[in-house]
């Protein structure tokens, strides 16, 4: 009988607890102006079991002080690190992202994020901070002039000069924005064609999707991410005009965009430093929010922010506040999903969509690592048995262990950090946070760049989570019409990976479907056209035809299968584009003309 009122009183005691923060938690938290402070004392906030006893004499002293809900302080300067102001802000009174910072000697600044009850702020105005200066609240959020929705979508703004007027009444709208809640969110149902076919074939991109692009820098700077989403932004310009772009980029980056197809019509945010991209990204989703309609952001690199969080571990760790492995990586999920969040389709229709690149680690060795052939004892540290097997019936064999052959096994070089290699886990944990939280990721490839495959997305760790899984309202992606000519090319793609096991009918047929993903020429293809070509690698109708032709001349059998199938039915192709349709009839049509076509060709060739 003790036992049980024992536990009702702990249970009486728990739901007195969660009643007591629930009112002291605000419901809301506007921006343009501050929202009350609440303190909340609890070692819930604490990120490891290490910081409980500073837990406990920071909370004393906290009391101590008599701080209440009203407070305004954000304690003082402790250090400053590169463009970071690092403020330790009363316990459980750390402030949301964006809140302004004013500084005892007159400087503003704003908060970019917060970690282990630490604000990190850059420096918008004013003296240079300097270590033990008090702050507080400043009044309001950031906001900047942007650009009101009916304004000219065009034009390229600088960062630093919008800053320039932050926290001095410069108006304008509210930068770190609140995340549209669930229950204004609808599911994804609409594609964003990109005229792209490996892409929207194997990741087809959704309007109001975060899509994460992938690759290394060590590519050609023509195979590489940034070339990649020049060309989906140029087939998001020509097929779909209505959604609106904003791009974030760099110096360098905005000439390549004032030099492009798609750069007129779109707005540039250009950084130059990694606090001002921070500020730039989240400035962007804020502007396509506001327009309403359908909008594209693309941030052009993501290292800045692993660059700030590296820097904030780093000051963390010197003034004692040691985090757990798995504490670090949930940390850097809520760091991260600050931007990846702001992806949504809301209920009106309007939507919102990210494309976000993100550099990834090569498995190429550089500098003094890079050798013309590596020794089986290079491959100790960091690399799985699996991978070891290989390697030692390689060398027994007598078969070098070179770059390209390393290439070809999937299999990073020693000395490159790949984290499959000696780089270890941890050097590819922001990578998989990132990945983890977003809708799809295309990633591309070394190997495929130096087999001469463009875009070199590798098939196998490219794709959109939108729609997987679900039964009833299912979002998707893709339009129908491409749904319908896809569904084995992934199977057949995977089937003619591995050499050993792969029949020689497969590789054939995977052959056939890689030459119609393969696009060297930049310009955008309409869905009609990748549907064409999609169709007749997947039922089998180019097997042959590719087969007994070398690249260039399968290039020129593609061309000619499109020219010849507008030919015949000059509005077949275009009602796929406009419908997003394949009925049945359409599919028998263009199976039809494809085989004509391919008659005539081999009586031509025979």
């Amino acid at each position: 009988r003790r036992c049980a009122l024992h536990m009702r009183a702990r249970v009486l005691l728990l739901l007195l607890a969660v009643a007591h923060c629930h009112q002291l938690t605000p419901s809301v938290r506007p921006f343009g102006r501050v929202a009350p402070v609440r303190v909340r004392l609890s070692p819930l906030a604490i990120a490891s079991d290490a910081e409980s006893t500073a837990f406990e004499a920071r909370r004393e002293a906290a009391v101590a002080s008599g701080l209440d809900e009203d407070a305004t302080s954000l304690g003082s300067v402790v250090r400053r690190e590169g463009e970071l102001v690092v403020l330790e802000p009363p316990v459980g009174c750390e402030p949301a992202d964006g809140s302004l910072v004013a500084f005892a000697d007159g400087g503003v600044g704003a908060v970019l994020f917060c970690r282990v009850g630490l604000a990190f702020a850059t420096q918008l105005s004013g003296p240079a901070a300097v270590l033990g200066e008090a702050a507080s609240r400043g009044a309001g959020n950031l906001t900047l002039p942007l650009p009101a929705p009916d304004e000219a979508w065009a034009g390229e703004m600088s960062v630093r000069s919008l800053l320039a007027t932050a926290g001095r009444g410069g108006g304008g709208g509210a930068v770190f924005e609140e995340r549209v809640p669930q229950a204004r969110r609808v599911p994804i149902g609409k594609p964003l064609h990109t005229g792209v076919t490996a892409v929207d074939a194997l990741a087809p991109i959704g309007r109001g999707q975060s899509m994460l692009l992938l690759a290394p820098e060590t590519l050609p700077s023509a195979s590489g991410s940034a070339a990649l989403a020049s060309r989906m932004l140029s087939g998001a310009a020509q097929f779909a005009p209505e959604v609106k772009r904003v791009v974030v980029t760099t110096a360098e980056g905005a000439e390549a965009a004032q030099r492009s197809e798609w750069g007129d019509g779109s707005r540039l945010l250009v950084a130059e430093s990694d606090a001002e991209l921070v500020v730039a990204a989240q400035a962007a989703c804020s502007m396509a929010q506001r327009a309403g309609g359908d909008a594209l952001v693309v941030v052009d690199d993501l290292a800045p922010l692993l660059r700030l969080w590296r820097a904030a571990v780093r000051v963390g760790e010197e003034l004692g506040r040691v985090v757990r492995p798995e504490e670090e990586g949930s940390m850097l999920r809520g760091f991260y999903s600050c931007l990846t969040e702001r992806a949504h389709r809301r209920l009106g229709g309007e939507s919102v969509t990210l494309l976000l690149l993100q550099p990834s680690p090569s498995v190429r060795a550089s500098g003094a690592a890079a050798s013309d052939a590596f020794a089986l004892g290079d491959f100790e540290a960091g690399f799985s048995q699996r991978a070891l097997g290989r390697l030692r019936a390689l060398e027994a064999k007598g078969i070098a262990l070179t770059p390209p052959v390393l290439e070809k096994l999937g299999i990073p070089a020693p000395g490159s950090g790949h984290p499959r290699a000696d780089g270890g886990r941890a050097a590819g944990a922001h990578v998989e946070e990132l990945t983890s939280l977003v809708d799809g990721h295309i990633e591309l490839s070394e190997p495929l760049a130096a087999a001469g495959r463009s875009p070199p997305i590798d098939p196998t760790q490219s794709l959109t989570r939108i729609g997987v899984g679900s039964t009833k309202l299912r979002p998707t992606a893709s339009s129908a019409a491409m749904r319908a000519v896809t569904r084995a090319l992934r199977l057949e793609l995977a089937s003619a990976a591995d050499p050993v096991a792969c029949e020689p009918t497969q590789r054939i047929r995977a052959d056939a479907c890689i030459s119609v993903l393969q696009q060297p020429d930049t310009t955008p293809v309409s869905l009609g056209e990748q549907v064409a070509l999609l169709s007749a690698a997947t039922d089998g109708l180019l097997d042959e035809a590719v087969h007994t032709r070398d690249a260039a001349a399968t290039d020129q059998l593609l061309r000619d299968l499109l020219a010849a199938v507008s030919a015949a039915a000059p509005e077949l192709l275009p009602k796929v584009s406009r419908s997003g349709e394949l009925t049945e009839a359409q599919a028998a049509e263009l199976r039809g003309h494809t085989r004509e076509f391919l008659a005539r060709e081999e009586g031509q060739t025979g």
